[in-house]
């Protein structure tokens, strides 16, 4: 039982296991949501976020229909996150689109490899 768990695991992302943290980010207002990226780039000595945190968007309408538009949404703009953030939630969107968007914004201000 324990290597068809890790089996779908790496088969597919899923939120459904404890392996991945979909929940690291605090989107429940933009004073929660920086202070869980500071300390999440604390906690995982990441550069620090504070350029990037003062260039986030507040306002902006998404409109995501998949994981791929997620990530590419904040490949392009990463200042984006919080509303992107926001926005999947509001609309009840996969948890998983929303952690490979927050990979690509620790990317934009990291060299992360994974």
């Amino acid at each position: 039982m324990m290597l068809c768990s890790c089996s779908a695991i790496t088969d597919q992302l899923s939120c459904k296991f404890s392996e991945i943290d979909c929940y690291r980010l605090d989107y429940s207002s933009i004073y929660n949501f920086t202070d869980s990226v500071e300390a999440h780039a604390l906690s995982h000595n990441l550069q620090n976020p504070s350029t990037v945190l003062s260039q986030l968007t507040i306002n902006k309408e998404f409109s995501i229909d998949s994981l791929d538009e997620a990530e590419k949404a904040i490949l392009t703009n990463p200042e984006d996150i919080y509303v992107l953030g926001k926005s999947l939630i509001k609309d009840n969107k996969p948890r998983e689109w929303l952690f490979v968007a927050e990979q690509a914004f620790l990317r934009s201000w990291n060299n992360l490899s994974r």
